[in-house]
């Protein structure tokens, strides 16, 4: 394998330096349908270009923004078999906070035993975090993401659902997001994405997945404590002590509190005008101010307004005077925000960075703008004009961006019709699911170098992009260029031979059917063939000569079958698949 993956170097430099162009295609209409499955889905299925181009692909598309009249049984039934994702929000909350107190204790104990407050194992299986609901929940967040991008027919859905949860992304490794990431994409994202963008905005400015990543849970107003605070204070020995030991008078009553401008200053800056919007650090202050109170109850895990924290003056928010009215007034600036043209234009410009190219053209930009601002944000129609447009379907922008770590992989799977398997537990072992969430948080690894073949998630961790683990504010990257890097791309090269070579253990890939039609004695029409399956159009002549290469160079000069497998997985980190 690895040398194989060395001789196929060349396909990744041919990425880095740009240095392969488009085959030229012979169905103009194949051509348009692979374009759009890859733009508007994740990739398409064997067989599933031509019946695109079939069904017109207009009328693929308008079946796409009506997901709800597409059959979707199969994905359906795969998720409903995922269990911890059927939890209420609180058990998970509850489950969080007994995993933390348990985590809390072991630690004070073993530091009263002198022992290191990490211990390399867990002392029963009790103890151990990968065992966790939590971690169970969030590695079957993984997977259904995952089983979905594959498995059903609402493509767009998927990847508007990913879309959305990285222009309002929580980062799980922070606090109490880890519990309630899975209410935040089923609950607050998925519903939304083809409604109006203020009931998407509002949904998450009350999810308590962004109050705490964005840490408003805790911002308030300064106020003076009350009596039960203060005497819960002295219970602790929190009272400040006089020269003579007697407790010391304070020269003001204590107070408690404090303005946190983050979620302020984020919803400006990513999730409403953009950096350029025209607003100021104070406008950033006076937001801030206003969804003080704005918090999470920690009972259940649910969003509360706490008046008591709330801070009753008026403000003024991009010169509009915000009347003091407790929670009214955050619905107020949502509205102000939600229908600013400076949103407009900086969703529209997010939109067509995703669907078109990094560097939209501006006159695409300012058109779904406008229609976001003439239908008063309603996402459905904005996606529409920006799928009419002629540089949606402008051959000038087919391939321009590099697929993400997990839109390879996923678009990886569909293209050769791979199945995803469930892995048996194994035993006196956590589940696989709560191994893969582990990776997350930096742990399990000794798990997973004991396994003798990983999963899809575990090698999209190698590739750079752990699900629901982006640190900044911002999400994942949009820009290809964060993507483009010979480690990584040997990191998807890897990935393609392992699930061509059943190295994958949730995963099985038969190259068999994908071969309907070539001569498999022959080089040629192998990569031909398999070559207009994955990639939805015959390779470059440099993919070609690479791979044809690397198949007579396995062969060593000997009449021994083609080895399919292997000229599937270096097709997979061609050039032409890496892009969409």
């Amino acid at each position: 394998m690895d040398r194989v993956r060395w001789l196929a170097l060349p396909l990744v430099f041919l990425l880095l330096s740009g240095g392969i162009a488009a085959a030229a295609v012979t169905e103009a209409e194949q051509a348009t349908a692979a374009h759009v499955l890859n733009r508007l889905g994740y990739g398409p299925r064997p067989g599933e270009v031509e019946r695109v181009a079939a069904q017109g692909v207009p009328s693929w598309i308008r079946a796409q923004l009506q997901p709800e009249g597409l059959p979707d049984a199969a994905a359906q039934a795969a998720v409903a078999k995922l269990t911890h994702l059927q939890l209420t929000p609180a058990a998970l909350v509850t489950a969080y906070h007994e995993q933390r107190n348990q985590a809390q204790k072991a630690n004070a104990a073993k530091a009263t035993e002198g022992e290191p407050m990490q211990a390399t194992r867990p002392r029963t299986a009790q103890d151990d975090p990968l065992r966790s609901v939590v971690a169970q929940a969030l590695g079957e967040l993984q997977y259904a993401k995952l089983t979905r991008a594959v498995r059903s027919e609402r493509q767009l859905e998927e990847v508007l659902v990913d879309f959305w949860f990285n222009h309002f992304n929580v980062d799980v490794r922070k606090q109490a997001v880890r519990a309630t990431v899975v209410t935040y994409e089923q609950d607050t994202i998925r519903p939304h994405v083809f409604g109006r963008f203020r009931d998407l905005l509002g949904a998450t400015a009350q999810s308590p997945a962004m109050l705490v990543y964005l840490d408003n849970a805790r911002s308030s107003r300064e106020r003076e404590l009350t009596d039960r605070e203060r005497a819960r204070q002295r219970q602790a020995g929190a009272k400040t002590m006089g020269p003579d030991g007697e407790a010391a008078a304070p020269a003001a009553r204590p107070r408690k509190g404090g303005l946190n401008e983050n979620y302020g200053r984020e919803l400006l800056e990513l999730h409403t005008l953009g950096v350029d919007g025209g607003y100021t650090q104070r406008d950033v202050q006076e937001v801030a101010r206003v969804f003080t109170g704005w918090t999470v109850d920690p009972r259940d895990g649910r969003f509360v307004f706490r008046e008591r924290m709330h801070d009753p003056k008026p403000k003024t928010v991009l010169g509009t005077k915000i009347k003091g009215g407790g929670q009214a007034e955050g619905e107020r600036v949502l509205d102000l925000l939600a229908t600013h043209p400076a949103t407009a234009r900086h969703l529209a410009t997010k939109l067509c960075q995703r669907f078109v190219a990094d560097t939209p053209p501006a006159a695409l930009v300012e058109r779904v703008a406008a229609e976001f601002r003439a239908s008063d944000g309603d996402l459905r129609r904005t996606y529409a004009a920006l799928f009419a447009s002629p540089e949606f379907l402008g051959p000038e922008y087919r391939g321009a961006k590099t697929k993400s770590p997990f839109e390879f992989l996923a678009s990886a799977l569909r293209a050769t019709g791979a199945t995803l398997v469930e892995v048996p537990p194994r035993a006196g072992r956590p589940p696989v699911h709560a191994v893969e969430a582990g990776l997350v948080f930096g742990r399990g690894a000794e798990r997973i170098a004991a396994l003798p073949r990983r999963t899809a998630l575990m090698h999209l961790v190698e590739m750079g992009q752990p699900l629901y683990a982006w640190g900044p504010p911002t999400g994942f990257p949009e820009d290809s260029s964060h993507w483009v890097n010979a480690g990584a791309l040997v990191a998807r090269l890897n990935f393609a031979l392992a699930l061509t070579g059943g190295q994958v253990a949730d995963c099985r890939v038969e190259p068999g059917p994908l071969l309907r039609g070539a001569d498999t004695d022959e080089p040629a029409s192998v990569i031909t063939t398999l070559g207009r399956t994955v990639l939805g159009k015959e390779p470059g002549e440099n993919t070609r000569r690479i791979v044809l290469a690397q198949l007579e160079e396995s062969a060593g000069g000997e009449a021994t079958p083609i080895n399919s497998r292997k000229a599937l997985a270096l097709l997979l980190g061609a050039p032409e698949f890496q892009r969409r």
